[in-house]
C-alpha cells in the first residue's frame, strides 16, 4: 500500500512538471552556437510517516548546433539625376543565424537599362567588380547578430527621367545548412515631381481625450511639381495618445490622390484623443508622396491634451465656523462644522462633479450648508452626496459645509 502510494506521488511530481514546461514555454532569440545546454530536475518527498528524503537530482546536457541567418535590407528606393554618375546605394547584410557565416551576393534587375554600375564598395572599401567584392567577402566573417554593408555605385545615363529600374541584391550564406534572403531598390531618375503638405505646425491644438467621439484636422496637399502625378497620403503620429480614424474619408492612416500641376486639395484626418494625462503631448503628422518618386513631405499639428484635474480639501471648524480646531482636541456632544472644498487645478472646466463624504462612525450627521444654486446636497445616516450645479472652471474652488455632533 505505501510503495503504491509513492508510485502516485512519483507520477503526480511528473505531471505537475510537464504542465510547468508548457506553462513557460516562449519565443526567445536563438541561442548560440556550440551552447551547452543543461537542464537539471530534482524530486523531494515525504513517506507515508512524515519522514522527510533529501532531494535527488538527474540532468541531461545538449549543445546547439549551428543555424544559419541572413537578412538583407536595402536603404530603399533612390532618385538620382539623370544624368548622373558616382550614385551609390546600400544593402545591410546581417548575420541573424546564431553562429559565424560568411556570404556571397549576387544582383538581378526589372525595368528599363538605366543605371551603369561602376563598382562596389564592401563597409566603405571600393572593389571593381562583383567578382572582387565576393572575393572580399569570403574573407569578411559576419558573427552572429551583426552586419556588413554593400554599396553599388553606378551612373545614371541621359534621358532616363521618369524610368525605373529594380534591382535586387540577394546574399547567399557559405555554411551549412545554408539560407538566403534578397532586398529590392527601385532607381528612378525623376521628372520634376514635388509636393508640398501644410500647415507646418504653429497650430498647438488643446484638446480633451475624446472618449470615442472624432476630431478633425486639414492638411493642404500641393503639387509643386510639374507633371501631374498620383499623390500616397499617410497620416502618422509621434506618440501614442492620437488614433487616426480616416484620411480623406478614407478608413485608416493612408489615401491616394490625383493633382494637376500647382492644384491643390484639402485633406481632412479624422482623428481620436486618449485617455491621456493633462499635458500629454503629441503630433498629427500627414505625408505626400509622389506615386512616381521616392520623395514626400509632411506637414504636422502639435497637440496638447488639457482635462479638469480636481483637489478636495477638508477642515474642521468649531461651532462658530470661524474657529479652526486644528491640532486642537473635540469633546463628546460638541458640535463642529466640516469645510469641504473642491478646486479645479487643470486646464478645462470639470463638469458631473459629485462629492460623497461617508462620516465616522464617531460623529453624527446634523446639518449641511451650502450656497443656493451651487450645490445639491443628499444625505442618508451618516452619508453625504454632494451634487455641483454646472460646471467648475480651470482654478475656481467650490465649498460646502457639513454638521456633526461627537458621541
Amino acid at each position: 500500500m505505501m510503495n503504491w502510494m509513492l508510485r502516485g506521488c512519483v507520477r503526480a511530481i511528473a505531471v505537475t512538471v510537464m504542465i510547468t514546461a508548457v506553462a513557460v514555454a516562449t519565443s526567445h532569440a536563438q541561442t548560440p552556437e556550440g551552447t551547452v545546454i543543461t537542464n537539471t530536475a530534482s524530486v523531494s518527498w515525504t513517506d507515508a510517516n512524515g519522514n522527510a528524503y533529501l532531494p535527488v537530482v538527474g540532468s541531461v546536457d545538449i549543445t546547439v548546433g549551428f543555424q544559419a541567418g541572413i537578412d538583407v535590407v536595402s536603404v530603399g528606393d533612390v532618385t538620382p539625376a539623370s544624368p548622373s554618375s558616382g550614385n551609390s546605394i546600400s544593402f545591410t547584410i546581417q548575420n541573424i543565424g546564431n553562429g559565424d557565416d560568411n556570404v556571397t551576393v549576387d544582383t538581378t534587375y526589372l525595368g528599363a537599362a538605366v543605371v551603369g554600375v561602376t563598382g562596389w564598395r564592401l563597409d566603405a572599401t571600393p572593389y571593381a567588380d562583383l567578382t572582387a567584392l565576393n572575393a572580399a567577402l569570403a574573407a569578411a566573417t559576419i558573427t552572429a547578430g551583426n552586419n556588413v554593408t554593400v554599396e553599388m555605385v553606378f551612373d545614371v545615363d541621359a534621358a532616363q527621367g521618369g524610368q525605373s529600374v529594380a534591382y535586387t541584391l540577394t546574399a547567399n550564406s557559405v555554411r551549412t545548412p545554408a539560407t538566403t534572403d534578397a532586398d529590392v531598390a527601385n532607381i528612378s531618375p525623376p521628372a520634376t515631381y514635388a509636393v508640398t503638405v501644410t500647415p507646418d505646425g504653429l497650430q498647438n491644438l488643446q484638446l480633451l481625450p475624446t472618449n470615442g467621439t472624432n476630431e478633425t484636422f486639414t492638411f493642404r496637399v500641393t503639387n509643386t511639381g510639374n507633371i501631374t502625378d498620383d499623390f500616397d497620403l499617410t497620416a502618422s503620429t509621434f506618440g501614442a495618445t492620437i488614433t487616426i480614424i480616416s484620411v480623406n474619408t478614407n478608413p485608416g492612416t493612408t489615401d491616394q490622390i490625383n493633382l494637376a500641376p500647382a492644384a491643390f486639395a484639402d485633406i481632412v484626418v479624422e482623428y481620436q484623443v486618449g485617455d491621456m494625462p493633462v499635458g500629454t503631448v503629441d503630433t498629427l503628422f500627414l505625408a505626400a508622396s509622389p506615386a512616381s518618386v521616392a520623395t514626400n513631405d509632411q506637414g504636422f499639428a502639435d497637440l496638447t491634451v488639457i482635462r479638469p484635474v480636481l483637489t478636495i480639501t477638508k477642515a474642521a471648524y468649531r461651532d462658530d465656523q470661524s474657529t479652526l480646531i486644528g491640532a486642537g482636541t473635540v469633546v463628546p456632544t460638541e458640535t463642529i462644522w466640516y469645510l469641504v472644498t473642491v478646486t479645479n487645478n487643470g486646464s478645462t472646466d470639470a463638469d458631473v462633479v459629485h462629492v460623497d463624504d461617508l462620516l465616522p462612525g464617531q460623529v453624527t450627521l446634523q446639518s449641511t450648508a451650502a450656497n443656493v444654486g451651487v450645490w445639491t446636497i443628499a444625505t442618508v445616516g451618516n452619508d453625504v452626496d454632494a451634487d455641483l450645479t454646472g460646471t467648475l472652471a480651470p482654478l475656481a474652488s467650490v465649498s460646502f459645509w457639513i454638521e456633526v455632533q461627537i458621541n
